[in-house]
């Protein structure tokens, strides 16, 4: 039998095995080569990788969300720099670090913790109530879909435990307080004197310094690769303007939907809470129920509960604004103080009131009534809800529609725009930074496949938020280069001009500064030079009267004594170069100070050395990990 195998595995047959086996590891050692090279590894926490696509959607997530927070103010270059590429990097790097300290620490947040958080939230709130539309709007904004959203924000709630934790032994003495509000209010006298200048454009240049500080800088003008984009666009803002209204059917959707104009009973106040532990024994309830008692025998006293609340609350998240919660409506607070609230009239001062949180004095503030707003008085908000559930169902129905048109046609988007009809438009050129910041990081790393980049072809149709869809087509490239020393020599002559005003201003200025260090009167130094001497006398660290540059310089130098004066030198963003002299030290005596300015900035206080002390967890934390980056994978 044997043998008649070892035969037949001779010739053709034995060849064709071989081959077919050969082809077997040949195709799966491609596929483990390729999968291994698509793994571009930016940094590993302990052994655990943290590939490039994780990093770009991090790093994507928090530059929409700085830009959604700075407004107009977003500059899109600083996000461009390296430095801050590295900063996010080191962000993502901790965050995984603190996660895996948690996991250890087995923290864990409850699904109704969750379910709280997003209901309690004002970001996912429309009118006051939670938004399931609008839950999933902020979640798509920040690249997320509904599960990996939850998951992110469970994250974030067992971090927060974890920084609860460490910063609750944060405090500081009234010594040490005392000393902080002495330091801050000390006065000091501030001479100075200004030394602008020369003007730049008088200051000759030769052409050899120009080349040989192109030479020395020439790769910081380097430019990015760039490209100018036709763009298709189908999105539900769009369909939304051009949804016909009449009133006859916005008076039909409005007797449809009362529902959604109708009002909950609102109801607003304050409260003081003593805290109580989960576990307490029966002596630190009694404890804390006569705490209570005590609190509100102080409001009906005649001192405000606001006030109290400041003093003695130990709710953090309220304590500040006098323990004010804001308007609620029914379903939002633990159900005892819920039921505490509703069941009682304004100005009504409640008894202690047990909760899971502990004992809470409660002031009914206001009441906010409920009911179905009139249609005259919702009118736009009608508009509003009609447009979008008619612009809605268009736009589930163009969407397909969309993708078809799009895959018909790859190599024009004229043809899918007019079968549609919609508009083609183009942007500027754009780097892929500015790419993300207008649409999102998928189509920017779209456009850098080299079907779109350089085959001329359009993009495959990208999701750019929940609700608007995007196809790009690359019309001009302009490739990273660096300009020749002709095209940047005005710039250049200029940038060194602008250098050697600076330098000559501060090489004027530390003449005069040794001249006054020598003893010679600051008066007559600066005199001699035609230059104003101003004298600014029992100056704080908040006064306008002095140039902010030189306040910050003054607060700086360090005067041993109250005799004590310095002198030195701070160059200005102008260009310009201060010399001033720093003397007269004072300070308030400690029964001077203010006991209730005190314990505010006591409160403050607390919260930086809270922020201190969380800030030295994590560097310890990183110090006793193997952490490794890889920045030139960025």
């Amino acid at each position: 039998m044997l043998q008649s195998i070892r035969d037949r595995a001779q010739g053709v047959i034995a060849a064709v095995i071989v081959l077919l086996l050969c082809l077997t590891f040949a195709i799966w050692g491609i596929e483990s080569y390729l999968n291994s090279a698509r793994k571009v590894v930016v940094a590993a926490v302990d052994g655990d990788d943290i590939e490039l696509k994780e990093y770009q959607s991090a790093y994507q997530r928090m530059r929409q969300r700085a830009q959604a927070e700075q407004g107009e103010a977003f500059d899109p270059k600083v996000w461009e720099a390296p430095e801050t590429k590295l900063k996010a990097l080191d962000y993502l790097v901790e965050d995984r670090l603190l996660q895996r300290y948690a996991e250890r620490a087995r923290l864990r947040v409850s699904d109704a913790q969750v379910a709280e958080y997003f209901k309690s939230s004002p970001n996912f709130q429309v009118d006051g109530k939670f938004s399931p539309a609008r839950f999933k709007e902020v979640a798509s904004m920040l690249g997320f879909g509904e599960r990996a959203f939850e998951r992110e924000a469970r994250k974030d709630l067992e971090l927060q435990q974890l920084r609860a934790g460490v910063v609750a032994s944060s405090f500081l003495t009234i010594g040490e307080i005392q000393a902080l509000q002495q330091l801050r209010d000390q006065k000091r006298t501030v001479a100075y004197a200004l030394i602008a200048p020369v003007d730049p454009s008088k200051i000759a240049v030769a052409d050899a310094d120009v080349a040989a500080y192109y030479a020395e800088h020439k790769e910081a003008y380097r430019t990015k690769d760039k490209v100018a984009l036709q763009f298709l666009e189908l999105s539900l803002d769009k369909l939304k303007t051009e949804i016909q209204v009449d009133e006859k059917s916005l008076k039909t959707y409005y007797d449809a939907h009362q529902a959604d104009f109708t009002v909950e009973e609102q109801r607003d106040a304050n409260h003081i809470l003593v805290k109580l532990g989960t576990g307490a024994s029966a002596a630190d309830d009694t404890a804390a129920k006569e705490k209570a008692q005590r609190l509100r025998e102080m409001v009906v006293a005649g001192k405000s509960i606001e006030d109290v609340a400041k003093e003695h609350s130990d709710d953090i998240g309220s304590r500040a604004e006098g323990g004010a919660t804001g308007y609620f409506g029914k379903g939002v607070m633990v159900p005892e103080f819920e039921q505490a609230v509703f069941a009682m009239k304004v100005g009504e001062l409640s008894e202690p009131v047990k909760t899971k949180f502990g004992y809470h004095i409660i002031k009914l503030k206001e009441i906010r009534p409920g009911g179905v707003s009139p249609l005259a008085e919702v009118h736009a908000k009608v508009e509003e809800k009609y447009r979008l559930e008619q612009a809605q169902e268009q736009f589930f129905e163009k969407a397909e529609a969309f993708n078809d048109a799009v895959y018909a046609h790859p190599d024009s988007l004229e043809a899918a725009a007019e079968k549609l009809d919609l508009k083609v438009d183009k942007t500027p050129l754009q780097s892929h930074d500015d790419i993300g910041a207008q649409f999102n990081a998928a189509v920017a790393d779209a456009v850098w496949q080299p079907e779109v980049l350089t085959e001329g072809l359009a993009s495959a149709p990208i999701e750019v938020g929940q609700n608007r869809i995007v196809a790009v087509r690359v019309v001009q490239r302009e490739q990273p280069r660096i300009p020749e020393l002709q095209e940047l020599k005005k710039s250049l002559v200029s940038t060194i001009q602008t250098e050697r005003a600076k330098t000559q201003a501060s090489a004027s200025g530390e003449v005069l500064l040794a001249r006054m260090k020598k003893g010679e009167a600051p008066e007559a130094v600066v005199s001699s030079q035609q230059l104003k001497w101003d004298i600014h006398k029992d100056v704080g660290r908040e006064d306008t009267g002095v140039n902010r540059a030189v306040l910050r310089a003054a607060f700086g130098a360090s005067l041993p004594k109250a005799d004590s004066q310095v002198f030195l030198g701070v160059a200005l963003g102008t260009g310009s170069f201060a010399v001033l002299q720093v003397s007269n030290l004072s300070k308030p005596a400690i029964e001077q100070i203010d006991k209730t300015t005190t314990r505010g900035l006591r409160r403050d206080a607390e919260r930086v050395r809270a922020a201190i002390d969380w800030r030295d967890f994590v560097v310890a934390l990183k110090a006793r990990s193997k952490v490794e980056m890889f920045s030139k994978n960025l």
